[in-house]
């Protein structure tokens, strides 16, 4: 993660939960303020519930290489909590890829996608 420091402090964690914006998707939950600092900070969460420690850590690593991937298209500034929902345990690097993207679109952190800029001046 380039352009993005992590998230490491509780007192940041709850701030977010209590007065970031949030959106669902099917497997993520993504918190997140806009911030005055020059970078993007974030920090992934997956409880106990998701499994056990093996599973935990396969889901937070499928999160964090997500989030790398979406990284480049971020836009501003922001802090941002990525939280596993229960079901993300098991699921491939695409469904929580896809499902990550559909969040950060919701929420209006990202663009669309080179692709869909190409198929837009394509239709024009």
């Amino acid at each position: 993660m380039k352009n993005t420091q992590p998230l490491k402090l509780n007192k940041d964690f709850r701030r977010l939960y209590s007065r970031g914006k949030s959106a669902a998707g099917g497997f993520v939950v993504v918190y997140y303020m806009r911030s005055k600092r020059g970078f993007c900070r974030a920090g992934f969460t997956v409880s106990k519930s998701v499994g056990k420690a093996v599973v935990r850590n396969r889901t937070k690593r499928l999160m964090r290489e997500s989030y790398r991937q979406l990284e480049n298209r971020l836009s501003g500034n922001s802090d941002m909590v990525i939280v596993a929902r229960n079901r993300a345990a098991g699921k491939s690097f695409a469904q929580i890829s896809k499902d990550l993207e559909y969040v950060m679109r919701t929420l209006g952190l990202i663009g669309p996608a080179v692709a869909d800029k190409q198929k837009e001046t394509d239709i024009r």
